[in-house]
């Protein structure tokens, strides 16, 4: 109710939810802050880096992923590998501070964007497990071999696994 209350106080929707997949919602702005946070950061898995697949169909996949690997703690990175990714991130502005600034903007503390490096680790040692990295990443016959097998194991994920979209309404 709160919600209600406080779009209509804004004029309007505060968020767009994308989709639910298990109990993670995904909404617009999330879709935004992926797209602000590849430009810092090159993911090691080419999957998040696909360009073929539009980014709520890669958000939906990072989502589906997620579930899947939960809080196995094969798929956990260190505290000091989740600092050093984040660091890396930060290090991409000039100035360090610019980096905390930029986040800031995005309504993100210290915790919550570590919270998000986070589970980007997870998501990527999860599929880096279940579906070897290409050994040679600059080979693009190598990557696009790895990218088909890639289809193949989420599409399979897709498929049992719940994932609810709003019906737009007119």
């Amino acid at each position: 109710m709160w919600l209600l209350l406080a779009a209509q106080s804004f004029g309007g929707p505060i968020d767009r939810v994308l989709f639910v997949v298990g109990d993670r919602i995904v909404t617009q702005s999330d879709a935004a802050f992926e797209l602000f946070f590849d430009q810092h950061d090159r993911s090691p898995v080419p999957a998040l880096e696909d360009a073929t697949l539009s980014l709520p169909e890669r958000l939906r996949d990072v989502a589906v992923v997620r579930q899947l690997a939960g809080e196995a703690s094969v798929f956990r990175p260190s505290n000091a590998e989740v600092r050093a990714r984040a660091d890396a991130f930060v290090a991409t502005w000039p100035r360090a501070d610019d980096g905390l600034v930029a986040l800031e903007g995005w309504g993100l503390d210290e915790q919550t964007f570590m919270g998000f490096v986070y589970s980007r680790m997870v998501v990527e040692r999860c599929i880096a497990r279940s579906v070897a990295l290409p050994l040679q990443p600059d080979d693009p016959e190598e990557v696009a071999a790895w990218l088909e097998k890639y289809r193949v194991w989420i599409l399979q994920l897709r498929q049992r696994t719940d994932v609810r979209q709003p019906v737009e309404s007119e």
